[in-house]
């Protein structure tokens, strides 16, 4: 199994060791740093699955290092802890981009769950990205034509009722269809609406 890393950052060095020490109890490898450089520094030079940002990191607050995170492209989970456990800086914190949020004093079991559910939405994201993207360029392959036909078969329509859009034969169409699936090695058109959907050609509102 994979050990996730966790970067923790915290101007308060005993809180950032505690968070450190059950982090590792729990299997995660951590990274700590006590300064938003510090952090970007990190970020760019290691493997980080997921980052525990302090809201007030002295100087600076760390809603910057997440903006700066964010501007940067590390898509990693981003959750913010903070004393000041109030709707508008749960807000502020959620619309840049933070996956949680988790009020001091925290709460170990809470933190755990906070951090893992944090990963598992990224791996899916990752899951779905790497989807979208494999479907899209599949359907690339296909001809303008063949395209048109997909658009309508995603739409609903019947083959007679495809040639009658486009002006051809029923056979035509059929021949069509039967390309498609071959090209983009697919068993039948239920798959090939799902993938057609997966890539954004979407049904009939």
């Amino acid at each position: 199994m994979t050990v996730r890393t966790i970067m923790i950052v915290d101007d308060d060095r005993g809180f950032a060791q505690s968070l450190a020490r059950l982090l590792g109890a729990a299997g995660y490898r951590t990274c700590v740093s006590h300064d938003p450089a510090g952090a970007l520094l990190m970020s760019r030079r290691q493997q980080v699955d997921c980052a525990l940002i302090d809201f007030n990191l002295g100087a600076s607050l760390g809603t910057a290092l997440i903006s700066k995170l964010g501007e940067e492209g590390h898509c990693f989970p981003k959750i913010m802890i903070t004393a000041y456990g109030d709707v508008r800086t749960a807000t502020q914190v959620m619309k840049l981009g933070a996956a949680d949020f988790v009020e001091k004093p925290y709460d170990p079991d809470e933190l755990l769950a906070a951090i893992e559910a944090s990963l598992e939405r990224a791996r899916e994201s990752a899951t779905t990205s790497e989807a979208l993207r494999e479907a899209r360029r599949l359907l690339r392959q296909l001809t303008e034509r063949e395209r048109e036909i997909v658009d309508a078969i995603v739409a609903g329509q019947s083959s007679r009722q495809i040639a009658e859009a486009l002006s051809v034969s029923q056979r035509t169409v059929e021949a069509h269809r039967a390309n498609i699936l071959q090209k983009l090695e697919i068993a039948n058109t239920a798959s090939l609406v799902r993938l057609a959907v997966l890539a954004g050609i979407g049904p009939p509102q």
